[in-house]
């Protein structure tokens, strides 16, 4: 079984959270949902920058 721990955040951010919730999703599963999401974003914008910023030689030319 998975060690529990409480965060404190406002009404107002419960509230939030929630609303991005789907139906029959616990907050935790929305937490998670949402950072998974985050790092697929960020992983993203990552690759974005390489491909604008750096160089690239074909194979044969290295």
């Amino acid at each position: 079984m998975t060690a529990a721990a409480q965060i404190t955040i406002s009404e107002e951010t419960l509230a939030l959270l929630r609303e991005m919730g789907c139906e029959g999703e616990s907050d935790d599963q929305i937490i998670r949902r949402l950072i998974e999401e985050r790092a697929i974003v960020s992983l993203d914008r990552r690759w974005n920058h390489i491909l604008e910023e750096d160089e690239f030689y074909p194979v044969e030319e290295l």
